[in-house]
């Protein structure tokens, strides 16, 4: 395999220059913008544990941390692909967001359920060929962007299953299941939206993830919260 191989991918791309997507490249500074707050919003949750002398806070620990690390790499590695456009660029690309969705399913079943190790660690690995197996079934449907179709599901079903535990974790995790719907749809309009629409529309598809990510970690970030003001 040459990984110095050009690849042309998206309706931006009309050359192999450096610049030749960029709305998709800049737009990946939404990634970077989206790990800022929800850096801030860690910071903020630790301060105000600190205060309230509450030592079970999910802000103490460093998964939240982790997956803001993963923000930031999903952004740059985005931003590689969409400027050299390359087999290696694309691992660079996808190898974080799916590093990201893994992640977040596994502390997900740990945090929002309760799950010991074994059994996140199983439900992951079932997630994770989720992932494999179940897009070809939409791929005729959906095209690539049906790679993504199984995280839809995870972040809908996580909705549910804390409905009626945690009502403002199972509203954000929906929230953040409507604008993921929206951005794959954006996704999927890039490539036939380009004749009456040259700079396609796949960097709405970056806008709108890296609000969703920021969505599923504070999300995340505010579980203990949500659940400690329940118990108390």
């Amino acid at each position: 395999m040459d990984w110095n191989q050009q690849l042309n991918q998206y309706c931006e791309r009309t050359s192999a220059a450096f610049w030749s997507e960029p709305l998709n490249a800049v737009s990946n500074i939404a990634f970077i913008i989206a790990a800022l707050i929800a850096l801030q919003i860690w910071k903020n949750a630790r301060s105000n544990a600190k205060n309230t002398d509450s030592t079970q806070t999910i802000s103490q620990d460093n998964a939240a941390l982790l997956l803001i690390l993963l923000v930031v790499i999903i952004g740059i590695g985005s931003f590689l692909f969409h400027t050299f456009a390359t087999y290696w660029a694309l691992l660079a690309d996808s190898i974080p967001i799916a590093a990201f969705m893994l992640a977040y399913f596994y502390l997900a079943t740990r945090r929002y359920l309760g799950a010991n190790i074994l059994i996140s660690l199983i439900v992951t690995v079932i997630f994770y060929a989720a992932l494999e197996y179940l897009p070809p079934l939409f791929q005729g449907l959906m095209g690539s962007t049906a790679g993504y179709f199984p995280a839809l599901l995870a972040i809908l079903l996580f909705a549910a299953l804390t409905r009626w535990k945690h009502k403002p974790t199972s509203n954000a995790l929906f929230l953040g299941g409507l604008v993921f719907a929206v951005s794959m749809i954006f996704r999927m309009l890039d490539q036939p939206l380009c004749p009456i629409l040259p700079t396609g529309t796949h960097y709405l598809w970056h806008i709108l993830n890296a609000a969703l990510l920021l969505i599923l970690i504070r999300a995340f970030i505010r579980f203990k919260t949500y659940k400690d003001s329940a118990e108390s």
